[in-house]
């Protein structure tokens, strides 16, 4: 069983999507060296919204830049390149995490992901995974404590 319900889906959509070798589970009260935060605000049933917060450290937002355009090792990105594939890897990460948590049964809405500044926002943790390319964790805000209208999914082990 996963110390936090979101890390199979990330570290899933992080591998599919940016080509990210995961090699485990980070613990889930981990600190890391924030190097991008990007935040993509959502919009749930009966009102409820909130915010998925993604934050990545400086070698996995490089490594995600570098495998999305292709790069060959040892050719630079630029922090232009990173942000843009940060945001996209982000935007994935919420529309895969949303479900995962709450159930297939609700529809949510996503706004155009944006970077936020560089240090842990806060929420509530939902994914912390260590890859081979750096550490990458998500945490959510919900507008109000939706706990009451959106089920938490069952995960069976």
């Amino acid at each position: 069983m996963s110390l936090l319900r979101g890390n199979p889906a990330v570290a899933t959509v992080a591998e599919n999507l940016g080509y990210l070798i995961p090699l485990g589970e980070l613990d889930p009260a981990a600190v890391i060296d924030c190097d991008r935060v990007v935040k993509v605000d959502w919009r749930g049933p009966d009102g409820t919204s909130g915010g998925v917060f993604v934050m990545f450290d400086q070698g996995l937002g490089a490594a995600l830049a570098a495998n999305l355009l292709g790069r060959m090792p040892g050719e630079e990105v630029t922090a232009t390149e990173i942000d843009e594939t940060a945001t996209e890897l982000a935007n994935v990460i919420s529309g895969n995490l949303l479900p995962t948590l709450y159930g297939t049964d609700h529809e949510f809405h996503l706004d155009s992901p944006y970077l936020l500044p560089a240090v842990d926002p806060g929420g509530r943790r939902e994914a912390a995974v260590e890859f081979l390319e750096g550490k990458l964790i998500v945490s959510i805000e919900t507008i109000p404590d939706n706990s009451r209208i959106l089920r938490r999914a069952v995960v069976l082990p």
